[in-house]
């Protein structure tokens, strides 16, 4: 196994535990105001809906999911991934965070893709072709969106814990509105 692939193996089996680092880096060194909160949240909850949306059409290991968010960008877990951190990166109202967290982002969820991708393309082949030459990696086509006869399901939400990450969504905003009480950067400084 060469460097290149024992790296992109630690970072794919690994993204999660980097991903929580990031998140207490992004608490310690947050300088949180009402402003940044005014931008970030909206940004992580369209970024958690459209997480919520592929979850209710994705059926992993059971077919190709191509209908839902799934027609307008091949990957939309993560680009609904990628809107919660750069939303939490645009609360900490500190450049540098924002800065890392785009690389570190676009480092992981790179090696993730593609490394889904030859799984994906050894499991579905032409099904996926076709599929990859229709509908972007990444940045979405809003406009091609197409339910393809799937229906959204809660169930599928529900089996694939969404709500966690709700959950986590909620403990880290509340976090970082104490830190902005409690240090200086508080409400009162702004009405």
């Amino acid at each position: 196994m060469s460097v290149i692939q024992r790296i992109r193996k630690v970072v794919r089996y690994n993204r999660i535990a980097t991903s929580f680092a990031l998140s207490v880096i992004f608490i310690l060194f947050a300088k949180p105001t009402p402003g940044s909160f005014l931008i970030g949240v909206p940004v992580i909850f369209i970024g958690e809906v459209f997480r919520t949306l592929s979850s209710g059409y994705i059926e992993k290991d059971f077919s190709l999911t191509m209908g839902g968010p799934y027609s307008v960008t091949r990957n939309p877990l993560y680009l609904g991934n990628f809107l919660m951190g750069f939303g939490f990166a645009i609360i900490t109202n500190q450049p540098i965070l924002l800065l890392l967290f785009i690389i570190v982002f676009a480092f992981i969820y790179h090696v993730t893709i593609l490394e889904e991708e030859k799984g994906l393309l050894q499991r579905y082949g032409q099904e996926f072709i076709a599929y990859m030459s229709a509908v972007p990696r990444f940045f979405p086509m809003l406009w091609k969106w197409n339910r393809n006869r799937q229906l959204f399901s809660w169930a599928l939400v529900m089996k694939h814990r969404e709500y966690i990450t709700w959950l986590g969504i909620v403990g880290g905003i509340l976090l970082l509105v104490a830190k902005m009480v409690l240090f200086g950067q508080g409400w009162k400084n702004y009405l």
